[in-house]
């Protein structure tokens, strides 16, 4: 395409300036490039000094045209917005409080149109019924459970000099990964060691280690795990949905009030069905993100397949893989040493071209209102990866919210789990 405008544009020129001057051939050159890749600048003043300029202008626009969903923020930003790129420009997507309809663009497109929850039977592998079906329930009884299915779609995460940019899309296009298609408790996990579950009403489970969990959720099936690597393309479909790190003023403060002394019991975001939102914009109610109910706040949770040996972190991502305190094998090092510092706020996430997917902190200059907006805590040593904050964590609970201080063992009443199941 590029090199068929160069052609094209030579040849303008030879005509133009044969016949008049060099000013109206960069003009004619651009109007050219301009109709080639049907776009124009609102500003009708734009000037360009070259015309290689504007073909270099032009043509970035046409390939933006042509990418997926996406939004981009400059890698010196202070603020926690990003700016929607592709096909995402003029797009527009809130969150809802209470049951009163709100615009999202994104409800329309895939593959956010086609998240939906669902109940599923672990002993006779079979889905029972989707949400919105007359014979789904928020409650089942017996072995089955509330599951919310992510679709298949493509993905890409990357930096330049200036930006840092995330797509996702339909297609497989340049560049994308897959991500296949998979399912996550639309609950953290309750129940017992007997028998976890997913589902509205209960308290989470707690007070047990990450090994537990994971050995929990396989007795449900081969297909079940806990939640893992998958965290991170929940974080991509938010960002690129909302443009914006801080959930906490996008979706909802969630179940976080500095008073609260225990957790809440699941279910408090029935009402709003596969909306994303809160029943009441308060930090006093729990939040969820296209069928996750507390995705952060309410309690902590473990994200499997993530080691960290004094601040250097280790990525699996074979669930039948995942061990505790693993270091070689399928646990591969990041390119990146997360920050050293405790209980600090966030301000760089870091990236490693092989594995783009994993952004964990590794700077903490932030505050309550710059930067990313969301706090780490980490000490050295073996540790694990445990995410989203809890009940009484007030602005320093969200989507990007780390915790690395715990080691394998760590059994508190404020970390739970989610349940993951791949096809």
């Amino acid at each position: 395409m590029r090199e068929r405008i160069k052609r094209n544009i030579k040849f303008i020129m030879g005509v133009v300036v044969g016949i008049c001057c060099c000013s109206m051939a960069v003009y004619a050159s651009y109007q050219y490039v301009a109709n080639e890749v049907s776009y124009h600048p609102a500003d009708q003043n734009w000037k360009v000094e070259s015309v290689e300029e504007a073909l270099n202008e032009l043509h970035k626009q046409y390939q933006e045209k042509g990418n997926g969903y996406g939004v981009r923020r400059r890698l010196d930003a202070i603020s926690s917005e990003w700016e929607r790129v592709g096909a995402s420009i003029g797009l527009e997507a809130h969150a809802q409080i209470g049951t009163i309809p709100v615009k999202n663009d994104f409800d329309s497109i895939y593959p956010w149109s086609d998240i939906i929850s669902y109940n599923y039977d672990t002993d006779t592998k079979q889905i029972i019924a989707y949400y919105g079906e007359e014979n789904f329930t928020f409650t089942p009884t017996g072995n089955v459970e509330v599951l919310t299915r992510i679709p298949e779609f493509y993905y890409k995460r990357y930096q330049d000099d200036t930006y840092e940019y995330v797509y996702i899309s339909k297609e497989q296009k340049e560049g994308y990964t897959k991500s296949e298609e998979f399912s996550i408790g639309r609950y953290t996990m309750s129940g017992n060691a007997t028998r976890v579950h997913s589902k509205s009403g209960v308290l989470p489970l707690t007070n047990t280690n990450i090994t537990n969990f994971r050995i929990y959720a396989r007795n449900l099936g081969e297909e079940f795990g806990q939640l893992d690597y998958h965290y991170f393309l929940i974080q991509l479909l938010y960002l690129v949905e909302y443009a914006d790190y801080n959930a906490q003023v996008k979706l909802g403060h969630g179940y976080t009030n500095n008073t609260h002394t225990a957790p809440t019991q699941s279910g408090g975001c029935d009402a709003l069905g596969m909306r994303s939102g809160s029943v009441d914009g308060t930090d006093n109610s729990s939040v969820i993100y296209r069928g996750i109910e507390d995705i952060f706040g309410n309690i902590w949770q473990f994200v499997d397949g993530i080691n960290i040996k004094d601040y250097q972190t280790y990525i699996c991502y074979d669930k039948n893989e995942y061990e505790s305190d693993k270091f070689n094998g399928c646990y591969q090092p990041l390119g990146y040493m997360n920050a050293n510092t405790n209980n600090q706020w966030i301000s760089k996430l870091g990236y490693d071209a092989s594995h783009p997917l994993i952004a964990l902190p590794i700077e903490t200059k932030g505050s309550s209102i710059t930067y990313i907006m969301d706090t780490y805590w980490s000490l050295p040593g073996n540790r694990i990866a445990i995410f989203g904050g809890k009940w009484n964590n007030a602005l320093n609970c969200g989507l990007w919210t780390l915790t690395s201080n715990d080691a394998t063992t760590a059994a508190y009443s404020d970390i739970g789990s989610r349940l993951l199941k791949k096809n």
